[in-house]
């Protein structure tokens, strides 16, 4: 995003998926609710963009190639520079296993695929105020 942009949206998330087309509805989503949107389809870019740009979130999926989320989610809070920056996971699984030990790692949440915004976007907005 350019100069300008980056004075209208004071909030920065970082959104991982390794497919296009649902890392664009997540940014055009994320951009329409006054977000600064930083994202990638290279989970290997995440730690090294999560340093530098500190985002207040990371929204992630999970089954990715190279890196999946699980790995990349322990990655960052192994990282002193990255430890506190919440995590969401997204996940087209509906297993509550899988959901909990995302959760047991160190994720805020979890949003399912297809994303529903009216279920997503208050967990979303909830851990986006909490500081």
């Amino acid at each position: 995003m350019g100069a300008s942009s980056e004075h209208t949206y004071k909030i920065t998330v970082l959104a991982v998926d390794d497919d296009p087309f649902i890392l664009d509805t997540l940014v055009k989503y994320l951009t329409l609710r006054h977000l600064n949107v930083i994202s990638t389809t290279d989970p290997e870019t995440v730690v090294a963009l999560a340093t530098k740009e500190q985002p207040r979130l990371i929204i992630s999926d999970i089954a990715m190639p190279g890196i999946d989320g699980l790995t990349l989610l322990k990655a960052l809070k192994e990282d002193p520079q990255t430890s506190a920056i919440p995590l969401i996971l997204l996940t087209s699984s509906r297993n509550p296993d899988d959901m909990q030990e995302g959760l047991n790692a160190g994720a805020e949440a979890y949003l399912i695929k297809p994303i529903d915004w009216d279920i997503s976007w208050p967990k979303i907005q909830a851990i986006l105020l909490r500081r």
